[in-house]
């Protein structure tokens, strides 16, 4: 029973960490835009945009396979 107890507690720790994490990567993601537009000439916006988007969409991608390889 309190090992129970103690997997669920666990449980619930981790996903409120996970939510804060979900917050936190929407900010810095957001706050990482808003610093390009102000950094860059309007002529490389999108450029650096991009480039930074596709760098976010690398990275998820290469965790989300090592979890999915780590599963298995």
């Amino acid at each position: 029973m309190e090992q129970e107890v103690s997997r669920y507690f666990r449980l619930g720790v981790f996903i409120i960490l996970m939510v804060i994490l979900a917050v936190a990567t929407f900010q810095f993601y957001f706050f990482a835009l808003e610093t390009i537009s102000r950094m860059f000439s309007y002529e490389y916006r999108s450029l650096v945009q991009a480039g930074f988007a596709a760098c976010v969409i690398v990275i998820i991608v290469y965790l989300m396979r090592a979890m999915i390889v780590k599963e298995q």
